[in-house]
């Protein structure tokens, strides 16, 4: 009997939380004996010859495709589409992707918001989506930045097509929607008039992600992610940096998670916090357990998360977390037992880190707190007992 093979329907895998639960999900397959082949859109910005735009359509080419191996030796596929301009078309099943669908068992989708499923909905297969956020609550900050030609484009076209492609997924009767965190699934149930089927935490790897008490620095607080969206809203957490530093206290910070770590320098020395600052680029999972370890306090400053990833990662080590009021933290950040939740102005985040980072008791406690709470909500072996138990569900002739 050959070996099942799954398709993961997802974004470029290579930094950031999508790919980290993609590698999860590849490798709890791997387990039970299923072998993956991860398949993504290749942006027109990264690929000019995979996709072909308006001005070439009647050239004769047609959208190419391009093998990728994106971690141990995982095959992937980077493919491209008709008319990259229109966004939607980002996920339609060209002819690469009917291939991909119709040489596989199992169809899944593991993306930040659920239009990477929509690949599987021409040909009804059952499939199984792990879905980080609501579509327009993943891009709006982006549109915000388009120039108006585009804004204007996307009001009247891909806006809508987007939104009703949206539906379509979290409707469709084939389809088993887990999410990351009970405001993720608060939000997709309000758009789809319907339940998702669970949330499923990506658990930390207790290997990596676990407490070095003697690596702790005080004082020196951080934030992993793409630093650059605007959704993270990072100036909010440099002016913070920039009162306690005005205020005497020895706070340095570091942020990791961007491929240009320099393009905050005017920032930084507008504020006059240049020397408090550390920007690193993206971080290996060894290196980014590393970091981790060494913070004081683990800082998220944005306006929407669907759960923050590396902040979970974070309390493992036994951090603990000051966030905004921004969605899916309020699942982990229980103030006075992990953390702290503060409103999104300057000063009241600045509060809230010295409360923490100046008093070495309290912070000992969130961090027992932190742990407690990892250990309770984030334990492997139950993590991967819910995911394989909802891939049954999709699946009962093929997982036990």
């Amino acid at each position: 009997m050959s070996t099942p093979r799954a398709l993961i329907s997802t974004i470029q895998p290579f930094s950031g939380g999508v790919p980290a639960k993609t590698r999860w999900v590849v490798s709890e397959l791997a387990r039970i004996g299923i072998s993956s082949l991860v398949a993504w859109y290749e942006p027109w910005s990264r690929a000019h010859r995979l996709s072909v735009p308006l001005h070439r359509v009647l050239s004769g080419a047609r959208p190419g495709a391009v093998d990728r191996r994106p971690w141990n030796g995982v095959p992937g596929a980077g493919i491209g589409c008709w008319l990259p301009e229109l966004e939607f078309t980002h996920y339609l099943p060209g002819h690469h992707w009917q291939k991909l669908i119709a040489g596989a068992d199992l169809h899944l989708a593991v993306t930040g918001n659920p239009l990477c499923a929509h690949r599987f909905l021409p040909f009804g297969v059952p499939f199984l989506a792990w879905i980080g956020t609501p579509w327009h609550d993943d891009r709006v900050d982006r549109v915000r930045r388009f120039p108006w030609p585009r804004r204007l484009l996307d009001a009247a076209v891909n806006g809508p097509v987007l939104r009703a492609m949206e539906r379509r997924v979290l409707r469709a009767p084939q389809g088993r929607i887990l999410t990351i965190s009970r405001h993720t699934a608060a939000a997709l149930e309000a758009l789809a008039g319907r339940a998702p089927a669970g949330v499923l935490l990506l658990p930390p790897d207790p290997t990596l992600f676990r407490p070095d008490p003697a690596a702790r620095v005080p004082w020196r607080i951080g934030f992993a992610g793409r630093y650059g969206d605007p959704r993270k809203q990072l100036p909010l957490l440099l002016d913070a940096v920039a009162l306690l530093s005005r205020q005497g206290q020895p706070v340095q910070l570091e942020l990791t998670g961007e491929d240009d770590a320099t393009f905050l320098h005017p920032a930084l020395a507008a504020r006059g916090i240049a020397d408090r600052v550390h920007c690193y680029p993206y971080q290996s999972r060894d290196q980014l357990a590393s970091v981790l370890r060494r913070w004081d306090l683990f800082v998220i400053p944005s306006h929407q998360e669907g759960l923050c990833i590396a902040a979970v990662e974070a309390m493992a080590c036994g951090v603990p977390v000051v966030s905004t009021r921004c969605g899916g933290p309020e699942d982990f950040v229980l103030p006075g037992r992990t953390g702290a939740l503060v409103c999104h102005e300057p000063a009241a985040l600045a509060e809230a880190i010295a409360a923490i980072c100046g008093h070495p008791e309290r912070r000992q406690r969130l961090s027992e707190g932190a742990l407690a709470w990892i250990a309770d909500n984030a334990n492997p072996a139950a993590a991967r007992h819910r995911f394989r138990a909802h891939l049954a569900a999709v699946y009962p002739g093929l997982i036990d």
